[in-house]
């Protein structure tokens, strides 16, 4: 099975963008944290309809903590915990 994790850094910026990672390549950057969950849960959805691949989506918060979202939750922060 091929394993794909999403991750979604902190930034500590307002004006910076916030990057969505897939593995270590840059998917993009989005103005804000909820726009780049949301596109992580697009490619959440699509990653597992092929056959054989996982997928998850870590979350870092202010801490420097990585925390694993809920990607069959729909809002804003995923459900991360």
């Amino acid at each position: 099975m091929q394993r794909t994790i999403l991750y979604v850094p902190f930034n500590a910026s307002s004006r910076g963008q916030w990057t969505l990672r897939r593995n270590a390549e840059l998917v993009g950057q989005f103005s804000t944290r909820d726009e780049a969950i949301r596109h992580a849960l697009t490619l959440t959805a699509a990653i597992r309809n092929q056959p054989g691949h996982s997928v998850e989506i870590k979350v870092e918060d202010e801490s420097g903590t990585w925390r694993v979202a809920d990607p069959d939750l729909a809002g804003a922060d995923a459900g991360a915990t």
